[in-house]
């Protein structure tokens, strides 16, 4: 009987991945990794650091819905095509930055154990650490607070930003609403945005009037005193 392994390959950049999560994959035989149209954003940062010549790669498509029916039901679909290769095999879930923070794996490992089957999970560098790093800004300190926010429109119109720090995740085409919000709010001097860190057609904004278009990766960061 085998065991899932959830593994975090990191934010973007390949040398950002853990030495566990690289040991892992390479002795794991199945992977199983999430498919946008057609292609695995984590498998191809994976792929720059690890051959995956002899290895099964299992690709699963997550709906962007928030119909609980229908994510409920494919996550029971990706369990049992899981649970069928741990009846003979190891199995590693990729997830791109860390796979513990709004990573669909939870929902998944939740079903396979309790299909009676070990799960173990490797942490890595996620997007928000990564991002402070790209600009080389902390985060917080002296005691202040890290808010850690997927984009939601009633939400945001009702924060202050006025404790610490705010990372606003998951924006995506809501882009130009969130920063109109911002605007009303006098915080865009206080933001800034990193749209696919690490990756080859990384944006770094420190005006986020500069923003027209931008991709599901990018990370939002409000600072309550900006460096």
């Amino acid at each position: 009987m085998g065991k899932l392994y959830g593994v975090s390959v990191g934010a973007g950049d390949p040398e950002l991945m853990t030495l566990k999560s690289v040991r892992i994959i390479a002795e794991t035989p199945v992977i199983a990794v999430p498919e946008t149209s057609g292609k695995s954003l984590a498998l191809s940062i994976a792929e720059k650091i690890i051959d995956f010549s002899d290895k099964t790669i299992i690709y699963f498509n997550f709906p962007m819905s928030r119909d609980k029916k229908i994510l409920a039901e494919n996550y029971d679909r990706i369990s049992e095509k899981i649970c069928c290769e741990l009846a003979e095999n190891d199995v590693a879930m990729l997830s791109i930055g860390d796979i513990s923070v709004y990573s669909t794996f939870g929902y998944v490992a939740e079903r396979v154990i309790s299909r009676g089957f070990a799960v173990e999970v490797c942490a890595g560098v996620p997007s928000f650490c990564a991002v402070s790093a790209r600009v080389a800004k902390s985060l917080v300190r002296d005691g202040e607070n890290l808010h850690i926010m997927p984009y939601n429109r009633e939400k945001i119109e009702n924060c202050d930003f006025s404790d610490g720090t705010y990372v606003i995740m998951k924006c995506g085409k809501n882009a130009s609403e969130f920063i109109e919000i911002l605007d009303r709010k006098g915080l865009t001097e206080r933001a800034f945005a990193v749209e696919n860190c690490g990756l080859p057609d990384e944006h770094i904004y420190f005006n986020l009037q500069d923003i027209e278009n931008i991709g599901y990766f990018t990370v939002f960061i409000i600072k309550n005193s900006y460096e």
